[in-house]
């Protein structure tokens, strides 16, 4: 149990980061808080536990998708709310500013959502995760090529999202 409480926030942002939904995001840490608990017995004790827990959790993240026959968006999905008034009342920054964070995290949020898969998940690795591209290459079992190539891709299509917004 006390591993659990180590790792909840570390297994949610990888799960979050992927899937870009609470609710999804929670339900995939359960189902990897079951996965450890079933193959704890194949951990090798002298290897490190982070990267044994981050395989298992990426792995069900690609899994979560594949089992999803086609893009239905979940009851569950959080949309962006915009500012709220507890978050202006509380801000040290001008109501502007504060107004400017809040879109330019939407818009980034958006474009994550609209990116394939693959492209979210090595975005996530390598941003959210700090992990190398070798390091994102041996996780995902593809090679380093492929794994540079869908980062400078993902990093191209939300450039140009960038840029489509801030014209509007």
């Amino acid at each position: 149990m006390e591993l659990f409480k180590i790792y909840e926030r570390y297994l949610y942002s990888i799960c979050y980061s992927y899937t870009q939904n609470e609710q999804d995001s929670l339900d995939i840490v359960q189902e990897i808080y079951i996965k450890v608990f079933k193959n704890i017995s194949t951990f090798d004790e002298k290897r490190p536990f982070r990267p044994w827990i981050r395989r298992i959790t990426v792995n069900t993240c690609i899994n979560y998708k594949r089992n999803i026959k086609s893009n239905i968006i979940s009851l569950n999905y959080e949309y962006a709310s915009g500012l709220c008034l507890e978050d202006t009342i509380v801000s040290d920054y001008n109501l502007e500013e504060e107004v400017q964070k809040k879109e330019l995290k939407k818009i980034i949020k958006d474009g994550l959502i609209n990116l394939p898969c693959n492209y979210r998940m090595v975005i996530a690795l390598r941003y959210f995760d700090d992990l190398s591209y070798l390091e994102i290459s041996e996780l995902l079992n593809r090679p380093l090529g492929s794994i540079k190539t869908d980062l400078y891709r993902a990093k191209a299509i939300l450039k140009k999202q960038l840029e489509n917004d801030m014209e509007v």
